[in-house]
């Protein structure tokens, strides 16, 4: 038997609008989750780009004081000069090492921790070159003074520049990868939502399809035998099996039936009688 013959017609309807609301609120749902999902990629791409500036500017920092140290060094630790410099590399000093600290604190991923553990060993390395370099200059060694600046003090400020600038690019890289993974979430979101809320119109318009068939139906069938008796024809049949309000007027409608065929032939009987 059909689903629908043993359903009410008001069960029907609520089946159908029942079947939709459950879709839009699936919907409504996965819209909820997946802009949550966009909140906290956002937030992470945010923490990831704000990382990335602080090792911008701690590798800029580092290479002003790069720069100001060698301009001292090739000045011959010109005392005036010296002035001039000193308490901006110590400003600068200051700056780079709370950058620093803050870095170790927000950088979580194993590859950020090597990183930072390189420049650290790379910026104590120079410092203790520069150190020397400067003892050497204040001691009127000029010779060795030269030495450890092309030798020691040059190749320790490029290898503590390369190591921010791979730590710099590690961190840009892991923002454009959150970025295009959440751009790739986005997009599985809308692919999702687009695909259900097809399913909801589909199943809509099949419900839709469904109920008024299971309702103009019978309706029609029992226009027919309305129409059949109206023309005196009491031969048709209306026999069915459906549970609902339809089945009961068709059910009815032959027992109307067999009761006019019922009252016509008691007619007849009666006037072969008086014949």
């Amino acid at each position: 038997m059909n689903f629908f013959a043993r359903l009410k017609i008001g069960q029907r309807l609520y089946l159908g609008f029942a079947s939709v609301l459950v879709l839009l609120v699936g919907i409504a749902a996965l819209a909820w989750y997946g802009l949550n999902l966009s909140y906290g990629a956002t937030e992470r791409i945010v923490d990831m780009q704000k990382r990335a500036a602080l090792t911008q500017q701690w590798a800029d920092d580092t290479q002003i004081n790069i720069t100001r140290v060698l301009a001292v060094a090739k000045s011959g630790n010109n005392p005036a000069v010296d002035a001039y410099f000193k308490p901006l590399m110590t400003e600068t000093s200051a700056r780079i090492s709370e950058v620093q600290k803050r870095l170790e604190a927000d950088i979580v991923s194993e590859r950020g921790k090597v990183l930072l553990g390189e420049i650290a060993a790379k910026r104590a390395e120079y410092i203790e070159v520069r150190k020397t370099y400067f003892d050497a200059l204040k001691g009127g060694d000029a010779q060795r003074a030269e030495q450890l600046l092309q030798t020691g003090l040059l190749p320790a400020a490029q290898a503590y520049g390369v190591n921010q600038r791979e730590l710099l690019d590690f961190q840009i890289g892991l923002a454009t990868a959150e970025v295009v993974a959440s751009e790739a979430a986005v997009n599985q979101q809308i692919t999702i939502l687009v695909a259900l809320a097809l399913i909801a119109i589909a199943m809509a318009l099949v419900m839709a399809w469904r109920i008024t068939r299971s309702v103009t139906q019978p309706i029609a069938e029992a226009v027919a035998i309305g129409q059949s008796v109206s023309r005196g024809d009491l031969r048709s049949v209306a026999a069915t099996h459906r549970q609902d309000e339809l089945g009961d007027l068709l059910r009815a409608l032959s027992e109307m039936k067999t009761s006019l065929v019922q009252t016509v032939t008691q007619v007849r009987s009666a006037t072969d009688s008086i014949n």
